[in-house]
């Protein structure tokens, strides 16, 4: 189908208010601004403990707000700054010898060309040693998916393709593969950092069936589990948060009186002021699948249901915020601001974004092309099989027209 160039750009003009931040009253993100100063001011043990009875009012302060009783904690490092080259040479100068690791996936959606369908999740993950001789490993994982894995039979006996199968087979994917790297990088004198692109909070899982959310609760505890074991620090890095869990901690204690929800970065962009601030830490207390998150692992039971913090970080060029979550042991094994500083200094490199992040998304990426291959290599490998494979008509015509 052609794009209506014309009819697109008239909704666009239509709406345009819509796109104007109608939504974020800039009032309401006022009161919200002054309900923080007041809370910082203000802030005692006592909050704190009125907080936690409350069942999930998004976050609750940690000692480090307790102390410096300010939301931000200024990296005055970066205050003479004044170019890109400055924000590079501090970056490669922690980085240096520091192993980060990361892994993304991409997926083939189940093929419906073909009566079987068939699916395919790859996982690329990068290992960066940063040294001066360029120590770098790189691997992939693939896993193809059969129509024993996407078909199911609903209620009148018919069989139908499970649309959520491939996107949970990846999810677990990219956790196995990061817990094996924990797993062989732990050994290294100075902690590796494993940096997860998304959040460690399965928020999201909240809408699936008890089957599904449990197997990401599951592939995600393994994680958490594999770090604390090994000591090797994992935190989830979160580009451009739209959360609110701070926005929300506020209206939950009846600072404000919008009616409004305002994102979390909204109320935090004006108390930063350079490259590399950061908020105080919060402990995450979003929503009831946090008490998922639970696992065994080489015989220990680990529960990090109220053990999982969060903090923002100023390190982009516009005005959100990222958030970078991290699991509290981290913290307890004063492991923290050697973590924070790894995660600047890949921020720095990569000019606002985890360069590492970066590399392992451009790798693991599937194209167009490259599903015409799959398609081609499944149809291969089914005739030097003698596997029956029939064309699914519908998807074909389908196929033909779009051409």
């Amino acid at each position: 189908m052609p794009l209506y160039r014309d009819r697109i750009a008239k909704e666009l003009e239509d709406k345009k208010r819509e796109f104007d931040g109608v939504g974020f009253d800039k009032a309401v993100i006022d009161q919200f601004r002054d309900a923080a100063k007041e809370f910082s001011s203000d802030i005692e043990a006592e909050i704190v403990d009125k907080l936690e009875t409350l069942q999930y009012p998004g976050a609750v302060p940690t000692e480090e707000f307790l102390e410096e009783e300010k939301w931000i904690i200024p990296f005055e490092e970066s205050d003479s700054w004044n170019s890109h080259e400055a924000v590079n040479n501090w970056s490669r100068s922690q980085l240096e010898n520091v192993t980060t690791i990361a892994a993304d996936g991409s997926q083939i959606d189940p093929v419906e060309e073909f009566e079987k369908p068939v699916g395919l999740v790859q996982v690329v993950s990068i290992a960066n040693d940063h040294t001066k001789s360029g120590d770098y490993e790189e691997d992939a994982t693939v896993e193809v998916l059969t129509p024993e894995d996407i078909l199911y039979s609903d209620e009148e006996g018919r069989k139908q393709i499970d649309d959520q199968e491939v996107d949970t087979k990846r999810f677990e994917t990219e956790m196995r593969v990061l817990e094996k790297q924990i797993e062989k990088f732990s050994d290294r004198e100075q902690p590796p950092v494993v940096i997860y692109d998304g959040s460690l909070l399965l928020s999201f899982t909240g809408k699936f069936d008890g089957e599904i959310q449990g197997r990401y609760a599951e592939a995600m505890s393994r994680l958490l589990a594999a770090s604390r074991y090994h000591g090797v620090p994992v935190v989830g890095y979160v580009s451009g948060s739209v959360a609110t869990d701070l926005t929300k901690m506020l209206d939950s204690l009846n600072l404000v009186d919008t009616g409004q929800t305002v994102r979390d970065y909204q109320m935090l962009q004006a108390f930063t002021e350079n490259w590399g601030d950061r908020t105080a830490l919060f402990k995450s207390r979003r929503d009831d699948t946090l008490e998922t998150l639970h696992t065994t692992y080489r015989g220990e039971d680990f529960d990090f249901s109220d053990k999982l913090l969060f903090t923002y970080l100023d390190v982009g060029s516009g005005p959100q915020m990222d958030r970078i979550e991290l699991p509290q042991w981290i913290v307890e094994e004063d492991l923290f601001d050697y973590v924070i500083s790894v995660i600047r200094g890949e921020a720095g490199v990569g000019r606002g974004y985890p360069e590492i992040l970066q590399s392992v998304d451009a790798d693991a990426v599937i194209s167009r092309q490259d599903r015409q291959q799959f398609l081609r290599m499944y149809q291969e490998f089914s005739e030097e099989n003698d596997i029956e494979l029939q064309w699914n008509n519908k998807a074909l015509s389908k196929n033909r027209r779009r051409r």
